[in-house]
């Protein structure tokens, strides 16, 4: 609505002197405000009306647009304020979260990176003997961080050579040609026949054990 409601087209309104269009219009304006309905009535009502009277019912209407408008910015400044103030929160516990996942993360790599270096501790040292052209695909390197691994609850020392065939990148027929920790030489076995690859015939491996320390 503008500033005031224009006397003249409540006038032209209940006098009939509108266009269809310009009616509608005034009639949906109506509806979304009741005062210009009571306007609207109470012209309709009104039996002879002056300047002066005109002009009374001018400020009136400009007082109570006047109310109303104060009314609707205090909502809307309200309102405003309650969804910055939301929206402060919201990013503030994002932040929080934010913090408070990147320390977890940390200190599960913290943990990680302690059981990593305690695996980087070779307990085992591998070479191949004469005669011997096995290689793991995955390399030596990490052939004994995964044996390794694999032998890291054994308690103790141990000594083995052990020979074994290879058939399409996989060992068969092993034997311990020295053995000097039964339990040793199970895993060992289990591991190379299991969880290597390889490639070559023959392997003929020196692996010892250390202790713990």
């Amino acid at each position: 609505m503008e500033n005031n409601y224009q006397l003249s087209r409540i006038h032209n309104y209940v006098m009939g002197l509108m266009s269809r269009e310009e009616m509608y219009e005034m009639e949906r304006e109506a509806l979304n405000d009741p005062f210009l309905q009571d306007a609207i009535d109470g012209y309709k009502l009104q039996q002879g009306v002056d300047a002066h009277q005109l002009s009374l019912l001018q400020q009136r209407l400009a007082q109570r647009l006047e109310t109303k408008g104060a009314e609707r910015d205090k909502r809307f400044y309200g309102w405003q304020r309650l969804t910055i103030g939301t929206a402060a929160a919201v990013l503030f516990l994002t932040a929080c979260s934010l913090v408070f996942f990147k320390y977890l993360i940390h200190q599960d790599r913290e943990k990680t990176n302690e059981v990593m270096l305690m695996e980087e501790q070779l307990r085992l040292t591998t070479s191949a003997q004469e005669g011997s052209d096995a290689v793991p695909l995955q390399g030596w390197d990490m052939f004994n961080e995964e044996l390794n691994a694999e032998l890291r609850d054994i308690v103790g020392e141990g000594e083995i050579a052990v020979e074994f065939q290879l058939d399409s990148g996989e060992a068969s027929d092993i034997k311990f040609v020295k053995n000097t920790n039964n339990t040793m030489a199970i895993t060992i076995a289990n591991f190379l026949q299991e969880k290597v690859r390889w490639k070559g015939k023959v392997g003929k491996l020196d692996i010892r054990l250390d202790s713990k320390k």
